[in-house]
């Protein structure tokens, strides 16, 4: 059988300084009280009561600010008013300011760009319009050239067909007038008897019809290449006009492709320089910080006059509303809420006792020496009452939970029996008895009784063998 103790119980409580953090200890509060009797043959008593339990953890920690911030600079440029370390400001007051003339100037080469870009997809624009018209002076150009040289080829044709039509009735105009020339003559030889003179007359007429009929052909041979040679260049005239259409219709096609181009190119240079805009008036206020709370200036790098740049810390400020910031071990930790009140006295001021709550605590462990704690932060009630600095030590105790009106025990009155929780009680004839109890809360002195005791009934603290 082993007695429970209070070192048993609350193992992760023991008071000891583990790398500058007192880990919290679990404080008696005997409201109600209870009864020490006398001992009786050598043992120690105590008389079953009711009362409260109040279980309280005690932990220490430092005053921090509530917030703090460290500032880089976006800019470059010369330092016109800085705070310096220890000046105190209030919320919107300007903490560092750059000169602004470049980003100014930026400002400017951003908008001269707009414009230009603004300007040069309206000519776009403008050129591709002018595309679109010229393709459709081409388009209409190509159909009157076409119809005009069909025009010119079935003229050409008609006029061919024209020549040769005539040429033919010239040549037989011709060959009859010499087949007649002849008959004539033949058959005036046979009839009658010719002089020389009319011999001759005759010979003469057959000369002149014979000349006459290759007169004809050479004429209907040369009006015929004559209309045969305007058909063949009607032809080609016809053929060159398709192919300067096509080549123009091509040409306007591929201008109204290259215009639309221009736009697509004009139109992304225009966006490109709207968001190089944007991206500057982004940092429109990068060469100024304004105070997001009251507080004080904790560092600074720069003065008024030097020559500030981005890429290092500028300065670092927090806070004037302060908290305290204390490690809690892990086996105290879950019995901590938001909102636990809690008591805090500062060495600095020990006769003084501040009220305060946890605001926040940290779900994020340290471990040091393989000791596991959790970071909690508490709030300060009427914090202005007292000149509070930062890094000023205090004392914490929180109360975790308080249990009024139960019946309570001794913590060194409960022993453990084969895995049952016991208690020896003190009976009238002076011998004791050992009976199994249901306990519940406890602190560093005391643990309640749910059942298995009743009040006035006497337990055995100590002195049994």
């Amino acid at each position: 059988m082993k007695r429970k103790t209070a070192r048993g119980l609350l193992t992760a409580t023991i008071a000891v300084l583990v790398m500058g953090m007192i880990p919290m200890m679990l404080i008696s509060c005997r409201a109600g009280g209870g009864l020490f009797r006398e001992p009786e043959a050598g043992l120690e008593t105590f008389e079953v009561q009711r009362g409260n339990i109040i279980q309280s953890v005690s932990t220490s920690g430092n005053i921090d600010a509530k917030y703090s911030n460290s500032y880089s600079l976006g800019a470059s440029g010369d330092v016109l008013r800085a705070l310096e370390e220890g000046e105190s400001f209030r919320e919107g007051d300007v903490l560092i300011e750059l000169s602004s003339q470049r980003n100014q100037l930026l400002m400017l080469q951003a908008e001269e760009n707009i414009a230009a870009a603004q300007n040069a997809l309206d000519l776009a624009r403008l050129n591709y319009q002018q595309a679109l018209d010229a393709n459709h002076v081409a388009v209409q150009l190509a159909e009157t050239s076409t119809q005009q040289a069909e025009l010119a080829s079935q003229n050409a044709y008609k006029s061919l067909e024209t020549a040769n039509g005539m040429a033919s009735s010239s040549i037989e105009s011709a060959r009859v007038a010499l087949e007649n020339a002849k008959e004539i003559y033949e058959e005036a030889k046979n009839e009658i008897l010719l002089t020389d003179v009319q011999k001759k007359q005759f010979e003469t007429n057959i000369k002149s019809a014979e000349a006459a009929y290759k007169t004809a052909k050479a004429q209907a041979k040369s009006s015929t290449s004559s209309a045969e040679g305007g058909y063949e260049q009607s032809v080609i005239n016809q053929s060159t006009t398709y192919w300067s259409n096509l080549s123009s219709n091509q040409t306007a096609q591929a201008q109204i492709a290259i215009t639309a181009k221009n736009i697509e190119q004009a139109e992304s240079q225009l966006r490109l320089a709207q968001i190089n805009l944007e991206l500057i008036g982004l940092d429109s206020d990068a060469h100024i910080i304004y105070a997001p709370y009251d507080g004080v200036v904790m560092s600074a790098v720069y003065k008024a006059g030097e020559y500030a740049g981005p890429g290092i810390p500028a300065l670092e400020i927090a806070s004037h509303e302060l908290v305290i910031v204390s490690e809690v071990n892990e086996t105290d930790i879950i019995n901590m809420e938001k909102g636990q009140e809690v008591d805090i006295s500062l060495d600095a001021y020990y006769l003084e006792e501040l009220k305060g709550t946890i605001l926040e605590i940290s779900p994020v462990p340290t471990n040091v020496g393989g000791v596991v704690s959790y970071s909690i932060t508490v709030g300060i009630k009427d914090q202005d009452r007292l000149k509070l600095m930062h890094g000023l030590s205090a004392s914490l105790n929180i109360i975790t939970s308080d249990i009024k009106d139960i019946l309570y025990v001794p913590i060194e009155a409960v022993c453990e029996d084969n895995g049952r929780q016991c208690v020896d009680i003190l009976l009238e004839d002076g011998s004791t008895e050992k009976r199994e109890v249901v306990t519940g809360i406890f602190n560093y002195d005391f643990i309640e009784i749910k059942s298995g005791l009743s009040a006035g009934e006497v337990v055995v603290i100590s002195g049994l063998e």
